[in-house]
């Protein structure tokens, strides 16, 4: 009897515990925070995340400028709102992913009222979709960034869909770096730099799969560099396609060859440079 009291009394602090570690309707998987230059031009700042009418999530602005608020979305995108005595303002259609940090560098301007974004980073945890899952990120000031830690990056399989359409891309420290197998299609596209590294294969696509990698419709100075430690740059099997699509320079490397192509795949590698060994 005495030991189930002191187990319920346990369980009710652990309880308290992780209520107060959550507060403010912080809680989730997606993060965005930034700082804002000026914010001494205004009185105290509130940032809000919106979901159409719906908050999830608010915090003040500190002196220095900076906020950080957690949330979970249900569309994947959200609109930024600030608001003060002397200014108030939105900044929609700000496309999230879960598992993700957004960092926004903020400048809050007067006559007329704008939020302006000077820079758009996002650091997304390793993907791994299957069914008709889908991601469709397109934010062409975003600089998007995936660090693996060891693990495998970026995978889609069955039916599922990856689209990323933004400035630049930058996918490391892989174990694979990007694969599709099943009939799922992944689609990097970005305005400027493209770096996929890995220490097993940089691209893997398999059955039907398919992966594009190249420039965006208007590109800035798009380049490419694929590249694996250990194994394949770019390696393809089955009835899979690998397209390749820089603007200007581009290579592709792997330890073992650069492109290895099995089956009914297919590889285009463009104009890009490929180095084996």
């Amino acid at each position: 009897m005495r030991n189930n009291l002191i187990l319920s009394c346990f369980i009710f602090v652990l309880s308290l515990v992780m209520s107060s570690c959550d507060g403010g309707g912080n809680n989730g998987d997606i993060v965005l925070e930034g700082i804002i230059s000026n914010p001494s031009q205004f009185s105290e700042i509130t940032a809000i995340i919106l979901e159409g009418n719906r908050s999830l999530g608010s915090t003040k602005v500190n002196s220095e400028g900076n906020f950080i608020i957690s949330f979970r979305s249900n569309t994947g995108v959200v609109t930024l709102r600030f608001e003060s005595a002397t200014f108030n303002a939105e900044r929609p259609n700000i496309p999230v992913v879960n598992q993700s940090t957004t960092n926004l560098d903020i400048t809050l301007q007067l006559n007329p009222t704008l939020i302006i974004i000077d820079r758009w980073r996002v650091f997304q945890d390793p993907i791994s979709l299957s069914g008709t899952q889908a991601i469709n990120y397109n934010e062409r000031q975003a600089e998007f960034n995936m660090d693996g830690d060891g693990g495998n990056c970026m995978f889609a399989g069955t039916d599922s869909l990856i689209t990323y359409i933004v400035k630049s891309i930058s996918i490391t420290n892989c174990r694979e770096g990007v694969r599709a197998q099943g009939s799922a299609s992944i689609f990097l596209n970005a305005d400027e730099s493209i770096q996929i590294s890995s220490n097993r294969d940089a691209i893997l696509t398999i059955d039907d799969g398919f992966v594009e990698v190249g420039q965006t419709a208007n590109p800035v100075n798009n380049t490419i560099i694929i590249q694996s430690n250990n194994q394949f740059g770019i390696n393809a099997a089955g009835n899979a396609i690998v397209d390749i699509n820089p603007q200007n320079s581009c290579s592709i490397s792997g330890s073992r060859a650069a492109v290895n192509v099995n089956g009914n795949a297919s590889v285009n590698t463009s104009s890009c440079t490929l180095s084996d060994g």
